[in-house]
């Protein structure tokens, strides 16, 4: 079976979203590396704190007791509050931040780049084998044995090699009928994910 379509910028990116999500193991991994860097801030902030570590002398304990509110106080028990969960809510903010808006914004310059994502491919998919030829010039020929299995999503088919590399194809322009006989093909050669 021959088709051919085009990836767009957002089906680049639900692409890359889609193979994150059926490769497991990377999300575990980088979900406890990111816990134990968080972990470390606050042991390290709590380490640190002004006033554990130093001896008060009277000018700065007049200062610094003039400067807090009474602890028994609702003002001192926010301010206490704010003292001690303030750095995680700053890193986690900062986390936020980074995961929702500047990954998108990465991924959309990596699309905007390559010129061999914007072109349009033409996909030849037997029970052997698949071939790929781009119009920017690019063109490959490969068993189905050097994939490790294929997932799905809105139209945007991934398949992964066992190296952790992956392919994005988009399924837009098929009809039902095509698109089935893609998945059967692919469900024939691969596990799905």
């Amino acid at each position: 079976m021959e088709f051919s379509y085009k990836l767009t910028e957002d089906d680049f990116i639900r692409g890359v979203r889609l193979e994150r999500k059926a490769s497991s193991r990377s999300s575990l991994k980088t979900a406890l590396f990111w816990m134990s860097i968080m972990g470390g801030l606050m042991i390290l902030f709590a380490s640190i704190r002004p006033g554990d570590h130093q001896a008060p002398d009277s000018t700065s304990a007049a200062v610094f007791s003039s400067a807090q509110p009474s602890p028994t106080t609702l003002a001192g028990k926010t301010a206490a509050l704010l003292q001690q969960v303030g750095p995680f809510l700053v890193i986690a903010g900062l986390w936020i931040l980074l995961v929702k808006g500047l990954v998108p914004l990465r991924l959309r310059y990596l699309y905007r780049k390559d010129p061999r994502m914007q072109a349009y491919f033409v996909v030849e998919l037997t029970g052997d084998s698949i071939s790929t030829y781009n119009a920017a010039g690019t063109s490959s020929r490969s068993a189905w044995n050097v994939y490790d299995g294929w997932c799905e999503c809105e139209g945007i088919i991934v398949l992964m090699f066992h190296s952790g590399a992956y392919s994005i194809m988009s399924l837009a322009g098929l009809s039902p009928l095509q698109q089935d006989d893609v998945r059967g093909i692919l469900t024939a050669a691969l596990p799905r994910k």
